[in-house]
């Protein structure tokens, strides 16, 4: 189920295959930079990526 996590004035999306117990991370899609925090503790840490190592990370998944 995925879920929106609301954070600092940005929407953080969780995928649709999160868990129940949120053991997964919120993604927050900027037009610079991308957002990444862990959904078990919302108000810790975010980090934070450029829109190029967002992209190729992502990449880089796909073809692992």
């Amino acid at each position: 189920m995925r879920k929106r996590l609301v954070r600092d004035g940005r929407v953080y999306l969780t995928s649709s295959a999160s868990n129940t117990a949120s053991a997964c991370v919120g993604v927050s899609v900027g037009e610079a930079r991308t957002g990444v925090l862990d959904t078990k503790n919302p108000g810790g840490e975010v980090l934070e990526f450029s829109r190029s190592a967002f992209t190729a990370f992502l990449a880089d998944l796909r073809t692992s």
